[in-house]
């Protein structure tokens, strides 16, 4: 049986609504809106591409790092000196600790660094503990009354003299001196420049060998070490390689700075300098033979000493390539703060 035509029109009533595909006109809308984007850039807009540079500048713009040496208008000659005492306490604090850290203090590349120019950080951490190679008990002390500087542009260039003295293993020779220093620091509170301007009052003194080791032909001690044998005994300054304390000269100062132990008496009695220890690095690290060459009394003497025999094992003296025993004579310094 055939459906009628009234049949016909309720099923299309009853089926679901059919929908027109608009993706087209939506395409058509963005296509349009870009148009008109690109229309008004051309016609109204010179470079398009500094509305995205300026955005991006924003954004990858480095961190304000300007200090209050930097306020150089408002900040009067008493503000940037005491700021400036404090710089120049803390840097030097940090090297007699052997906290030194170029990045810390310096410009990434220094202009000047005592009479070397454009170091990088790592060259300039090279140069300076190549520099005290060799030289023992190394003191600095600035002189802060002898402060002075000058404000130019955002830049503050300071001078002082500072009292240094050490020990120069190789020529077993003590020097001391005063030496003025040029210090310029940038708007960074960074330093890019620090050289020894002018050296005075030079003072050195050459430090006798015991009448062991004056020998020519160097003769082994008269009471070698029954453990080492009795080979022949080498003065310091005539080995190819010099007896090092394990991890070189900062080590061995921060050894003797922070084992030490002030004793009462001397902190009582205001004692202070230096004790000269000599002794014998064997060929297995090992030290022999410690005697005070030269004192200062109050339990200061036997305090180095006691320093010494808990050293821990040094690299031995050689001699082609050969480990010797060798005769060293080191400086231990007892300075109160």
């Amino acid at each position: 049986m055939k459906d009628t035509p009234a049949n016909t029109e309720d099923e299309l009533n009853d089926a679901e609504p059919v929908y027109k595909d608009r993706s087209l006109l939506y395409m058509g809308i963005i296509l349009g809106v870009i148009i008109l984007v690109m229309g008004y850039l051309t016609l109204f807009v010179d470079d398009p591409s500094n509305l995205f540079k300026k955005e991006a500048d924003l954004r990858l713009a480095p961190p304000d790092k300007t200090s209050i040496l930097n306020e150089n208008e408002s900040m009067s000659d008493e503000q940037v000196q005491t700021t400036l005492i404090k710089f120049i306490e803390a840097f030097y604090y940090d090297q007699r600790r052997g906290y030194f850290d170029p990045p810390s203090y310096f410009a990434d590349i220094t202009e000047t660094f005592y009479n070397y120019h454009n170091l990088t950080h790592k060259r300039v951490k090279e140069i300076y503990w190549r520099k005290l190679e060799g030289l023992h008990n190394f003191k600095r002390n600035w002189i802060v009354s002898t402060l002075d500087f000058e404000r130019v542009d955002s830049r503050i260039t300071a001078s002082y003299w500072a009292k240094e003295s050490f020990f120069k293993t190789a020529q077993n020779e003590t020097y001391s001196a005063l030496v003025k220093y040029e210090l310029i620091i940038d708007e960074t509170g960074k330093i890019v420049s620090l050289r020894e301007a002018e050296i005075k009052n030079v003072e050195v003194q050459r430090l006798q060998p015991d009448s062991a080791i004056q020998n020519e032909q160097q003769q082994p001690l008269t009471e070698p070490s029954a453990v080492q044998g009795t080979d022949k005994v080498y003065d310091f300054s005539l080995v190819d390689v010099v007896p090092e304390f394990p991890g070189g000269q900062r080590e061995l100062t921060k050894y003797l700075t922070t084992t030490l132990k002030y004793p009462v008496v001397a902190k009582q009695n205001n004692v202070q300098g230096k004790v000269y220890l000599s002794f014998i690095v064997e060929k297995d690290g090992l030290l022999s033979d410690i005697k005070v060459k030269q004192g200062i009394g109050s339990g200061c003497d036997e305090e180095a000493v006691r320093l010494l025999r808990n050293s821990p094992k040094w690299k031995a003296g050689l001699v082609k390539d050969q480990p010797v025993r060798t005769y060293f004579v080191l400086p231990v310094s007892f300075q109160s703060n």
